[in-house]
């Protein structure tokens, strides 16, 4: 095989690696239309920061679907779930970014549900009070 073709095997790898970590690891973005994150599939929006409140939205199946801008965060209730523990929650507008639903404005996800890193994130604030 040429030194040529190997090359653009080995680019072609990395490329496609590159993509697997993106889409398995979420959005978290910080742009001209201001910052905002991606949401896990499957995950309970509600409206205050606990469990205890029925959800106003579930994310569904479909990956990258859902994004919250305006974010801010609370310490909350306290959730554990897929082996992660966090009491972080997030507040903001979710989108639904394949038909449009929505807004959901002043909604809260849990920390383990939002595509940000780790909680709370160094590039959100706290909500004021």
């Amino acid at each position: 095989m040429s030194q040529h073709l190997v090359r653009r095997a080995a680019a072609g790898l990395a490329a496609v690696a590159a993509l697997s970590l993106s889409t398995a690891t979420g959005t978290a973005h910080a742009g001209a239309a201001g910052f905002y994150v991606s949401l896990q599939t499957n995950s309970n929006i509600r409206s205050l920061p606990n469990t205890q409140n029925v959800p106003i939205l579930n994310t569904g199946a479909t990956r990258d679907r859902y994004y919250m801008d305006g974010v801010c965060y609370v310490h909350g209730q306290p959730v554990t779930a897929g082996g992660y523990r966090t009491d972080v929650w997030y507040r903001g507008t979710v989108h639904d970014s394949v038909i449009g639903n929505g807004p959901y404005r002043d909604v809260w996800a849990w920390g383990g549900n939002v595509n940000i890193g780790k909680d709370p994130s160094d590039s959100v604030g706290r909500c004021p009070s």
